[in-house]
């Protein structure tokens, strides 16, 4: 089967959704499916390249952000047009999905869509020419995976046909991210990270608003405050300037200074050994006030870490709370601060909590079942007729 994947970015740019997504690319090669993936171009890379047995299109833009956004959605309609695929899966209702249904339809391939989080959908159709963009979708798009229950809902409430809506979680390789296999060799990933002894909680995500880093930040420094010695490590992800950084010039105004000058925090910037981070860390806080089905989330679940994250979206489809992890109120420093203290206060609590994230993982969230599961979903769309 030939299937394109439409997506904003895509490795070497490192983000939740572009591991998630190459390493759903590296299974379905596994199995047989030629995948190509259309992406926008990035300074620095090449228009197009072989990554991991898949052919990537990078589409060049340039110029204000609506011609950018155009000429992204034109050059990737053509380039699907030219593959001739099977299906196309556009990864979010944003311009992806415009490219997808213009080339599906130049190609005669059925287009699906998966939106990346709640919320996105929905701030959609109150843009300008929204409420045309999802009348669109509903007639064109013959499938939309829904991550979470939360969007399955919203989608049904801007009136997608039920019949459409397929849930298929995003999944984690559990072999890849693991815990580390003794005390030892945690120490030695903490020394090649530049990490201290302590107790470690990572972040690991965009400088976005909806990460919430600076009330992560506030609340790290309520933690420090305590005779608890702890440390906090960041890896960021700028996708829009096509590379990572610990702080990017163009977001740090979101982040007051004060915050940024904290002892005991490590900026670490670009980290390609995302497994050996989370290996290397005691636990995982996710502020975000906004998620879909986080794959940061997953992974730190699969490397065995006890996990903080805000009870929304589909964060309460990963974690138990009290079983596998541990819920704040969304916004609360105070709640979040507690969490983390309490944490960093009973290694045995983090211990037996990343114990059962770990195995949650395997059961419910395989990466393999979650490619195997789209593989049947594209196959059972067939090409449209005439």
């Amino acid at each position: 089967m030939r299937v394109v994947m439409v997506i904003t970015s895509y490795h070497p740019i490192v983000g939740g959704a572009e591991r998630q997504l190459a390493q759903l690319v590296r299974l379905m090669q596994a199995d047989g499916h030629q995948v190509t993936v259309v992406t926008r171009h990035h300074a620095g890379l090449a228009a197009r390249e072989m990554i991991g047995g898949a052919e990537v299109l990078r589409i060049r833009t340039a110029g204000p952000k609506p011609l950018r956004a155009l000429r992204f959605v034109l050059g990737a309609a053509w380039a699907i047009r030219r593959q001739r695929p099977d299906v196309v899966h556009c990864h979010s209702l944003f311009t992806p999905v415009i490219a997808g249904m213009i080339g599906g339809w130049a190609s005669g391939a059925p287009v699906i869509a998966k939106p990346m989080c709640a919320g996105e959908a929905a701030g959609i159709a109150e843009k300008p020419l929204g409420r045309f963009r999802m009348a669109l979708c509903r007639r064109r798009l013959r499938a939309l995976v829904a991550i979470s229950s939360e969007i399955r809902d919203e989608l049904l409430g801007l009136g997608f046909d039920p019949a459409r809506i397929v849930d298929i979680p995003n999944g984690v390789d559990v072999d890849l991210f693991r815990p580390a296999p003794d005390d030892q060799a945690r120490r030695h990933l903490r020394q090649k990270l530049g990490l201290p002894d302590g107790f470690v909680f990572a972040f690991a995500g965009r400088m976005a608003a909806q990460k919430m880093v600076p009330l992560l930040l506030r609340a790290f420094r309520g933690v420090a405050a305590s005779d608890l010695q702890v440390h906090l490590a960041i890896a960021s992800a700028n996708r829009a300037a096509g590379r990572e950084t610990s702080v990017d010039a163009g977001q740090s105004h979101e982040i007051p200074p004060d915050l940024l000058a904290q002892d005991n925090l490590h900026l670490l910037g670009q980290v390609d050994d995302m497994p050996a981070l989370l290996a290397a860390a005691d636990a995982f806080v996710l502020p975000s006030s906004r998620e879909g089905l986080s794959n940061a989330l997953l992974e730190a679940c699969a490397a065995g870490l006890p996990t903080v994250s805000a009870r929304i979206g589909g964060n309460a489809e990963i974690v138990q709370d009290g079983e596998t992890g541990l819920f704040f109120t969304a916004g609360s420093e105070e709640d979040l601060r507690l969490a983390m203290a309490r944490l960093a206060g009973d290694p045995a609590l983090g211990r037996r909590l990343g114990a059962a994230a770990r195995a949650r993982m395997g059961e419910r969230f395989s990466l393999g079942v979650t490619a195997r599961r789209l593989a049947g979903l594209y196959a059972s769309l067939g090409r449209p007729g005439p």
